[in-house]
């Protein structure tokens, strides 16, 4: 796991270093010390064995190799043990004189001796045994055996004899094996079934294996375990369900947890108990509490090898494979004092100092290994070295103070440094931690800035406030940490009385930055305050700004036409009142027809009266706007008002025949042999949308009464619309009336609606004489 950074709290008079760039030296520093990645000259890989008084690696290359791969032990002049074919699992003696091979195609058991790197001896284990995987545990050899659906636990005894079935349980699969990484009676296997892996552990003493446990743990990719160095747990990666978990080897339970979870696919133990786990990355970490030493990632395209982890005997080193995704390209890499966690000082400025302010930072570090148990602080020193133009060779800063730490708030404690920036020159720090238990040294150098900035400046104020009222804007100076009393805030305030300010003089800062100014505005409107900090002898100047909305009175302002309807063409007479006001009597008039922009239609000044008057030729629905911009003491003022035009509305009966009065009225007579009655209407000014109704009355029973109407259809292109009707329809002789209607459209009228008059008409039987 990997610890966050401490965290410094910035107070008054404190500069917080933050977690800026980071220099790390010396064997903590992870990459910073590895070796280079070397790629092995065999196709695919197996096993990796480390012999570390003969100087060599021995690594197995599997099915479609003829040779074990020999090394030094930084992965250089590289030679083949030839004659073992698809060499597979490797083991040393437990004096390290014999490197044992499994080769599965021959059904046989290699022994070479480690001097001479030749083979000595070869243990045939019976036909299709095919030997996989290998421990040396209770001084004797044993291996896994089988294939998929049959597998079992071999030995071969000191004579050179090889027995099959030391276990009387079955196996689903040649099983893996791991013991110690030094010589003991403790052994473990594991065949995967299914979602889960079938697990045995033993004690091998005398050339017999005694079961102590057998379990299904929940590992769905079984690709290696390994023995902790006591012998009395299992670990067991997995790139699917990678734990933590450590799994007691005497009743396989999860006995507590390991310092990080195990993933991947291969994991490895030390002899002193640290852990090596492959996955992305090669990652070393203690059996027991948390977070790891080191941690090096492979090149994108690979991922660690099955069997690919291993460690030098005296721990100094340790060794993974990683591989493609095809399981080729084997790679190399070595990673050195891998029980050496790095450490990182996590510090700088974020702020600059003004000359001569005080200053107090803390230098917080942090590391991927956890302190242990009762450690309160990182074991060895830290030595704070201070620059600047009066030592430019640097002075030690004497007894930097040491914060314990305080989880969850920091992990490793905190080094607080104090002092004064000097008036001139530049300032320097250099952070040095000697390192100590398994925690690596590092360095941290950073500048601080001294020169002169400028300070945040904050107001608060009201957003409104009434003329003639006293009102209270006040303001603080902030600085990052202790500054310098210097300079002053000035304040100019800026009103429509006074568009280019009006110095208010200065205002007093107390001690904390904090200021007040205040002020009884006479004008109302806009009212802005700016205050501006000078800066002083150490500082950059920085100004701010509150904007007042001063109250004024609502002037009396109407606008009115002289009629509320016209016809097309007429002259509107627009008459805009204003009441009292302070320093203006400046009116605008608007007018805005419907569909079109607004234009002014006049500006200037009342006249005695209050009044400014335009005229206005309509020719569609118009909206009159009278507008006051406002003086210093009374508010803007806009008002409407709208005009309609009234369109006209022409109608007229088609083909009548004659005509004939009846009482006063005149009549329009048609005949039923003429089969229709025409019935015209226009209306101008046209417009887009609308619609005409018709109504027909008939007189009866002294009165008249609707006969038949046809109701809101659209005009014709050029504002006409025609109606008909039957005049076998109408009752012979009687009388009759007939009128439009125009309803202008629901949204964008231009104008308003209109009636025709009535016109009356008689249907006479038969044809005209």
């Amino acid at each position: 796991m990997r610890f966050l950074p401490s965290v410094a709290v910035s107070v008054a008079g404190t500069l917080v270093l933050g977690a800026t760039a980071v220099t790390v030296v010396g064997p903590g520093a992870g990459d910073s010390y590895a070796a280079s990645d070397v790629a092995l000259p065999i196709a695919h890989f197996a096993h990796l064995v480390v012999d570390a008084p003969h100087g060599h690696l021995y690594i197995s290359g599997g099915a479609g190799t003829d040779g074990i791969l020999v090394t030094d032990l930084d992965g250089g002049d590289p030679t083949t043990i030839s004659g073992e074919p698809g060499a597979t699992g490797l083991a040393l003696s437990a004096d390290g004189s014999v490197l044992y091979a499994a080769l599965p195609g021959e059904d046989a058991i290699a022994a070479i001796s480690t001097a001479d790197l030749t083979e000595s001896a070869r243990y045939g284990t019976g036909a299709g045994t095919r030997p996989d995987s290998l421990a040396v545990a209770g001084g004797t050899l044993w291996f896994g055996y089988g294939a998929a659906g049959a597998g079992g636990i071999g030995s071969v005894d000191v004579a050179g004899a090889v027995h099959l079935g030391r276990d009387p349980g079955g196996w689903a699969a040649a099983p893996t094996l791991a013991t110690t990484p030094v010589p003991s009676g403790a052994l473990a296997a594991a065949v995967q079934t299914g979602d889960t892996s079938a697990v045995v552990t033993y004690a091998a003493e005398g050339g017999a294996l005694t079961r102590r446990a057998a379990k299904s743990l929940p590992v769905p990719d079984l690709s290696d375990l390994a023995v902790t160095a006591d012998g009395q747990h299992l670990a067991i990666p997995s790139f699917h369900g990678g734990v933590a978990n450590r799994y007691r080897t005497s009743d396989l339970a999860v006995d507590g947890q390991f310092a990080t979870a195990v993933y991947g696919r291969a994991v490895a133990v030390a002899p002193d108990g640290t852990m090596a786990g492959g996955d992305r990355a090669l990652t070393t970490f203690p059996e027991t509490g948390e977070g790891r030493y080191t941690e090096y990632y492979y090149a994108r395209e690979l991922n660690s090898a099955a069997h690919g982890v291993a460690w030098a005997p005296d721990e100094s080193r340790v060794y993974g494979v990683a591989v493609d995704g095809s399981g080729g390209t084997p790679t190399l890499h070595i990673s050195r004092d891998p029980e050496t966690a790095p450490v990182m000082l996590y510090g700088g400025p974020t702020t600059p100092l003004a000359p001569g302010e005080t200053y107090s930072f803390a230098v917080s570090p942090d590391s991927p290994l956890a302190l242990g148990a009762g450690e309160s602080v990182l074991p060895g020193t830290v030595r704070v070295t201070r620059y600047d133009d009066a030592d430019p060779d640097g002075v030690p800063v004497p007894d930097p103070t040491a914060t314990p730490a305080r989880p969850p708030v920091d992990f490793f404690g905190t080094y607080q440094v104090s002092g004064t920036a000097p008036r001139t020159g530049t300032l320097g720090f250099r952070v040095d931690y000697s390192g100590g238990g398994h925690y690596g040294p590092a360095t941290r150098t950073f500048d601080v800035p001294v020169a002169k900035y400028a300070p945040t400046m904050t107001l608060t104020g009201p957003d409104t406030a009434g003329r003639a009222a006293p009102l209270t804007v006040t303001g603080r100076l902030g600085w990052p940490h202790a500054h310098v009393d210097t300079g002053a805030v000035h304040v100019v305030r800026t009103d429509p009385a006074h568009p280019s300010g009006y110095s208010l003089g200065t205002v007093p800062v107390a001690a904390d930055g904090t200021f007040a100014l205040h002020d009884t505005p006479q004008t109302g409107g806009t009212n802005t305050y700016s205050f501006s900090y000078d800066g002083g002898s150490s500082y950059l100047p920085v100004t701010a700004a509150r904007t007042v909305q001063v109250s004024r009175a609502t002037p009396a302002l109407t606008v009115a036409t002289d009629a509320k309807s016209y016809r097309s063409g007429a002259t509107v007479k627009v008459t805009a009142h204003l009441g009292t006001t302070y320093n203006s009597r400046s009116l605008t008039l608007y007018a805005q027809p419907a569909g079109k922009p607004r234009t002014v239609l006049k500006s200037g000044g009342a006249d005695a009266h209050g009044n400014l008057v335009a005229s206005y030729k309509i020719t569609r629905n118009t909206v009159f706007t009278a507008a006051f911009a406002g003086d210093y003491r009374y508010a803007p003022r806009t008002v409407t008002t709208g005009a309609t035009l009234t369109p006209t509305v022409r109608t007229k009966l088609q083909n009548a025949l004659g005509t004939t009065r009846i009482g006063s009225t005149a009549y329009q007579v048609f005949y039923k042999s003429e089969v229709t009655m025409g019935f015209e209407l226009q209306v101008t000014p046209r417009q887009s949308g609308g619609c005409a109704s018709v109504y027909v009355e008939h007189y009866s029973s002294g009165a008249w009464h609707q006969a038949a109407s046809q109701k809101c259809v659209g005009l014709y292109s050029d504002g006409w619309y025609g109606y008909s009707r039957a005049l076998k329809l109408f009752t012979s002789n009687d009388r009759y009336r007939v009128h439009g209607l125009y309803a202008p459209p629901a949204g964008g009228a231009q104008t308003g609606g209109a009636q025709s008059g009535w016109t009356y008409f008689t249907v006479r039987p038969g044809t005209v004489k």
